[in-house]
């Protein structure tokens, strides 16, 4: 499973996840007038994608009708959510999925003007259990307002049996006979958790897809088996939550991880002539404020001093601090995979109450190893969470709609506090520095020549006072 947060160049995120569709493209947005995003679904109905629209029947969204009408004539489908129901908020997940399995979510409208505001979008890959429920989510919506006839109960109860044969028979590694058992679920493919299953046994991968058979047994394909509408929505939102907060703690980890980089490059590179340009400037403020007793040169030469004590203490607790890693470009890769597998297996809001105190334990360590770029631990943390799962999946099994969303509210709370988080992160001045910078070796040379430039001048004011510095 791969979760990520998008904060930026929203739109091209949106549009590459449609260019790459080869099978199934269904939306529910309530508007749709982005041009760029309506050809992408135009080219995916053309090259043979099942593209299937939920759209909100307003005026909005009538100047889009001749791109909609490229998707019909290419055999997509348009379903209008009629205009009165606005206010209930039928459409109030703007979701996708795509292929079945992948998963776009969020704030963002599928509009011309989305891109001006501060919105943000999950995308997630390879979670069956989310992208089923999204499925099931569109197919009641168009159920609701009798646009597709209510389909009929589906008995999940040999599914799982079958399942668990396909599991026994995995771990006593007798691949002959799996492969006699597992075409005989191709008749429920449709089901996103079990087509995930069928194309790793299709194509050999044994220990990924007992892996996702252990995963829809533990979670159950409740997903699609759902009786009471109202809990599968707060069931689903609680799935989306989970996941986002997972992409949203990897966002902030990253931020964090470059930051921390940035940091340390810029004391190895300049701390040593920044310690020097800071003491000769509090120098050049002191003998100023001794010569002439001036309220506004005393100022100086207290906020010069603070300047200077505030560096020292920063410079101290960098050459305390471990230093991280170097890492080449598929190692970064590497390290940033690792993190989100492992957080998605650790992280305290994913796991049952019972094991939150020893899974924060193992996330503080996740979270170090990847701040420091150690890719010898976070593989080591990696593979205890993966082959020793000591955390398994919480069933998702609730009976009360008062469980699921007490469980939201307290998630909607951390969404927040992690947004905030990383918006302060965005905006901070270390961040803004290294975005805009894409040679961080040369922006240090040119810094630390200024820097030099600067205490030469300092010297000379200095000398040129009377007092030898």
């Amino acid at each position: 499973m791969d979760l990520q947060a998008h904060f930026s160049d929203i739109r091209a995120v949106i549009a590459g996840e449609l260019d790459v569709a080869t099978e199934s493209v269904v939306a529910a947005v309530a508007w749709l007038t982005d041009p760029v995003l309506l050809e992408a679904l135009v080219k995916a109905a053309r090259r043979g994608c099942r593209v299937q629209l939920a759209l909100l029947d307003d005026a909005i969204n009538r100047p889009s009708g001749a791109k909609l009408e490229q998707v019909r004539a290419a055999g997509g489908a348009v379903f209008w959510i009629p205009e009165a129901e606005r206010g209930a908020g039928s459409l109030h997940h703007k979701f996708c999925v795509i292929d079945g399995a992948a998963v776009i979510t969020g704030s963002y409208n599928w509009t011309r003007r989305a891109g001006r505001a501060d919105e943000n979008i999950l995308v997630a890959q390879g979670d069956a259990a989310l992208a089923q429920g999204y499925l099931a989510a569109f197919e009641r919506l168009l159920e609701k307002y009798a646009l597709r006839p209510a389909a009929p109960a589906l008995d999940t109860r040999p599914i799982m049996q079958r399942l668990e044969v396909l599991r026994n028979l995995l771990l006593l590694e007798d691949f002959e006979t799996v492969a006699t058992q597992w075409p005989r679920l191709e008749a429920v493919r449709a089901l996103a958790p079990i087509a995930a299953v069928l194309e790793r046994l299709r194509v050999g991968a044994w220990a990924a897809a007992l892996e996702q058979i252990q995963a829809v047994l533990a979670r159950g394909l409740a997903l699609a088996a759902w009786q009471d509408p109202a809990l599968a929505e707060l069931r689903l939102e609680l799935l989306t939550l989970e996941a986002q907060i997972v992409a949203l703690s990897s966002e902030q980890a990253e931020l964090e991880r470059q930051i921390e980089a940035f940091a340390h490059q810029q004391h190895v590179a300049i701390g040593e002539v920044m310690a020097e340009c800071l003491h000769l400037r509090w120098e050049y403020w002191r003998l100023r404020a001794e010569r002439s007793r001036a309220e506004a040169d005393q100022t100086a030469q207290a906020e010069a001093e603070a300047d200077q004590a505030e560096f020292q203490r920063d410079r101290e607790a960098f050459e305390q601090a471990p230093r991280p890693a170097t890492l080449d470009a598929d190692q970064q890769q590497e390290l940033k995979r690792l993190y989100r597998e492992a957080v998605m297996r650790c992280h305290p809001d994913r796991v049952t109450e019972a094991d939150q105190a020893a899974a924060q334990t193992i996330f503080v360590q996740v979270q170090r190893a990847y701040q420091q770029s150690d890719l010898d631990t976070l593989n080591r943390l990696h593979r205890h969470l993966t082959e020793g799962q000591p955390f398994p999946d919480p069933a998702q099994v609730w009976t009360e709609q008062d469980q699921v969303r007490g469980r939201i509210s307290r998630l909607r709370l951390e969404v927040e506090r992690r947004l905030a988080e990383i918006r302060a992160l965005r905006a901070s001045e270390t961040y803004q520095t290294l975005a805009a910078q894409l040679d961080w070796a040369g922006y240090f040379a040119t810094v630390r020549q200024r820097l030099e430039q600067e205490c030469a001048a300092l010297r000379q004011k200095i000398a040129e006072s009377g007092h030898g510095g």
